[in-house]
């Protein structure tokens, strides 16, 4: 069963404490530093947190599976990865 009713689900909100910390930087970034920073350092920073979330959603959502005896979904592993070289590509082919 999924629980006692009336529980809260909390599993997800680290995730949307960090797209809250995203947006926020986003605001930040556009009004102070968007003469300071250059912008592919900003996407850099940006594809690195989202990289983060799915991590750890990817994470979240195998406890989920293995408490509700279901079988995971090996699609988004295989995209966490692909998303985790293309940072990884991003960071070693930037040109300043």
């Amino acid at each position: 069963m999924l629980g006692n009713i009336g529980e809260t689900f909390t599993l997800d909100r680290p995730a949307f404490y960090l797209i809250t910390f995203i947006v926020i930087c986003n605001f930040v970034y556009v009004v102070f530093f968007k003469d300071k920073l250059s912008p592919i350092n900003y996407i850099l920073i940006n594809s690195l947190f989202f990289v983060l979330i799915g991590a750890y959603l990817t994470f979240q959502s195998g406890i989920i599976v293995d408490e509700l005896n279901l079988s995971g979904d090996s699609l988004t592993l295989i995209l966490l990865i692909v998303s985790g070289l293309f940072l990884i590509l991003s960071v070693l082919y930037k040109k300043d």
